[in-house]
């Protein structure tokens, strides 16, 4: 039986997933999920089949709460979509910091983890998945896997961070770093009906998904270590987020034993 164990860490709500048959004295793999791990948790009995029929490798999954996702995961402050509402905070950087520096060592110390690289993973939808594609240039020595489903590539001035172009904002300058990707795995996601009917910047969803794909290959992911899926009847829903997640899972962590 998966079991449920609840924490407070960095003043984050952290929501931590043990797989059935769980043994303190193993090291698992992990998953560092934003959003609280809900696009983990509404198929989390499929996932609990999959590791107990031996399909995928067995993991502990981590879901973090955020405090505000606008400012958690957005990497630079930028105005709203919508008029009367709050701009992007653009506090992703903080946030991750968090994550690795307080919310990373706390699980790894209580919980039976191989804190390695290699056997941890960050994933996300939406900005969730924005956010983690900015983890893998801020931390890429902390993780080497990475599930990007429907990431909002949309947001002002991302795409051409990832094309390599200097962004200035607010008085901050932003570069992308130089990753060695030889050792990084990225699963990416889109759906191809997502954007079609916004007004905003929203509607380069597909598009800037598919350039920042190619910018992915140009970074130097190995061939056998980036897939790109999409479907063509995808909507930007939960629906869409758990069916891809399951299918990352697969492709990441499929038992060859």
């Amino acid at each position: 039986m998966i079991l449920f164990h609840s924490e407070k860490i960095a003043h984050y709500e952290i929501r931590v997933i043990l797989p059935s048959g769980y043994d303190s004295t193993k090291q698992y793999r992990t998953i560092y999920m934003h959003d609280g791990g809900d696009t983990a948790i509404q198929c989390v009995d499929y996932i609990d089949h999959l590791i107990i029929s031996g399909q995928i490798e067995p993991l502990i999954i981590i879901g973090i709460e955020p405090n505000d996702r606008h400012n958690d995961y957005t990497p630079w402050a930028a105005p709203s979509l919508a008029p009367h509402t709050p701009m992007f905070g653009g506090q992703a950087k903080a946030y991750l910091q968090t994550v690795v520096t307080k919310i990373k060592p706390y699980i790894d110390a209580h919980y039976a983890t191989n804190p390695a690289p290699s056997h941890t993973a960050i994933s996300g939808c939406s900005f969730g998945g924005l956010v983690s594609i900015f983890a893998s240039y801020y931390y890429p020595e902390v993780f080497h896997q990475y599930i990007s489903l429907s990431a909002s590539f949309w947001y002002k001035d991302v795409l051409q961070f990832i094309q390599g172009k200097q962004v200035n904002r607010q008085e901050h300058t932003y570069i992308k770093p130089t990753v060695n990707r030889e050792n990084h795995q990225l699963y990416l996601y889109v759906g191809e009906l997502e954007g079609i009917y916004k007004d905003t910047i929203q509607a380069h969803m597909v598009d800037y998904t598919k350039k920042a794909h190619r910018e992915f290959i140009e970074e130097g992911y190995l061939e056998s270590k980036l897939l790109f899926e999409l479907n063509p009847e995808g909507t930007h829903d939960d629906l869409f987020f758990s069916k891809y997640f399951i299918r990352a899972l697969h492709w990441l962590y499929e038992n060859k034993s």
